[in-house]
């Protein structure tokens, strides 16, 4: 469902003011679960040394036969080969607790029944992060059940109204998109703390830039758009008057500027946002089908396919979901990401890479002092 532009590989990941860093996260949630979470889960921990985790699974899993099926694949004379056979017992095992529980959410699942049952995966993660346990969630299964679970177990922010569902947008720069899914349904008080708390998120973790921020809409002109796009413009205009310090606002802007990157923030309902994150995925996938129908056609065609090979796949690299991170439900109080439904190994280890380093940078904190600012914001300010 989400995909990101590729992130710069993480510097010095394994030493965060030699903080220990605690993630919670469902084996069991995802398409190819619990064998590609339990694969990504050890790469991680290869790769930061100062993980630990916080693992639920149903107890009818042995999670101890997974781990050394993953070691087992590995090039016997490779390196992490070696780490793993050195440093499975007195270090890396070390650093996981396995959580049983009687139950688990499947993909099918609907979410109203998630909570008859508490004992199960996705609710003791959460519960986890409630209770602050770990610092941070990341789950790849039932979208949907993520959403109320997360809502219901966790709560929001200090003043946050709507947590949204933060996606970023793989162009020429990155693009953030939300709400993608989280509220169909919105008000204009939604979408402007939607931009206030992108925008922190932007200045964090994309770039120290003061971003360009506009809302989703038909058209440019103000005369143009429902009452949503419009109430939200006026509210965000008397808001910059009167706190111009966190974004740019370009007024409406349209899927061609999202794709251009003439914007660096889109804010919309979860309704709308959604469509548009889905038809961008899948407008991806049909031009890559059509290129490569099109260089098996003749000889000459697959010649030509051939030399352009390695373009073909570095650019189809920007949109593959196993290089990116996640969704992070933002407003949430605490670090909660949603990966994935197909995460295989390496985007599950990419997505615990990426809350790992949502954790070190504490955005939640600095959403909360500048929600204190809009408390006085109104459509007749």
């Amino acid at each position: 469902m989400f995909f990101f532009r590729k992130k710069k590989k993480l510097e010095n990941v394994s030493n965060f003011n030699n903080k220990i860093i605690k993630i919670g996260i469902d084996l069991m949630g995802g398409d190819y679960a619990p064998i590609s979470t339990i694969e990504g889960i050890l790469l991680s921990l290869y790769e930061l040394k100062d993980l630990h985790l916080k693992i639920t699974y149903y107890d009818k899993i042995d999670y101890k036969k997974l781990i050394e099926n993953f070691i087992n694949k590995l090039p016997k004379r490779s390196k992490i080969y070696n780490y793993f056979r050195k440093n499975l017992d007195n270090e890396i095992l070390n650093r996981i607790e396995f959580i049983p529980c009687s139950s688990y959410i499947s993909m099918s699942d609907k979410p109203v029944n998630i909570l008859k049952n508490k004992d199960n995966t996705l609710v003791k993660v959460f519960e986890l992060l409630r209770d602050g346990v770990v610092d941070g969630v990341l789950y790849a299964g039932n979208t949907g059940a993520f959403l109320e679970t997360s809502v219901l177990v966790v709560g929001r922010l200090n003043g946050v109204k709507r947590p949204a569902l933060l996606t970023v947008l793989p162009f020429n720069r990155p693009v953030l998109l939300l709400d993608s899914g989280a509220n169909p349904e919105c008000k204009p008080e939604y979408l402007l703390q939607f931009a206030i708390m992108a925008s922190i998120y932007y200045k964090k973790i994309i770039s120290n830039s003061l971003p360009k921020l506009g809302i989703l809409n038909i058209g440019t002109e103000e005369i143009k758009g429902n009452s949503l796009a419009k109430e939200s413009h006026k509210l965000i205009m008397n808001y910059i008057n009167a706190n111009d310090n966190l974004f740019s606002y370009l007024g409406f802007v349209e899927p061609y500027d999202i794709v251009n990157s003439k914007v660096d923030i889109v804010v919309t309902d979860g309704f709308t946002g959604n469509i548009v994150l889905k038809s961008f995925e899948s407008l991806g996938e049909y031009v890559f089908n059509f290129i490569k129908k099109e260089f098996s056609l003749n000889v000459f065609n697959r010649a030509v396919g051939l030399l352009s090979r390695r373009i073909f796949k570095r650019i189809k690299s920007y949109f593959d979901y196993s290089e990116y991170g996640g969704a992070l439900m933002i407003g949430l109080n605490g670090i909660s990401v949603k990966t994935h439904g197909r995460a295989n190994a390496r985007a599950i280890k990419n997505s615990i890479n990426f809350t790992y380093k949502l954790v070190h940078d504490d955005i939640n904190s600095i959403i909360i002092k500048e929600l204190n600012n809009i408390r006085n914001i109104t459509l007749n300010s």
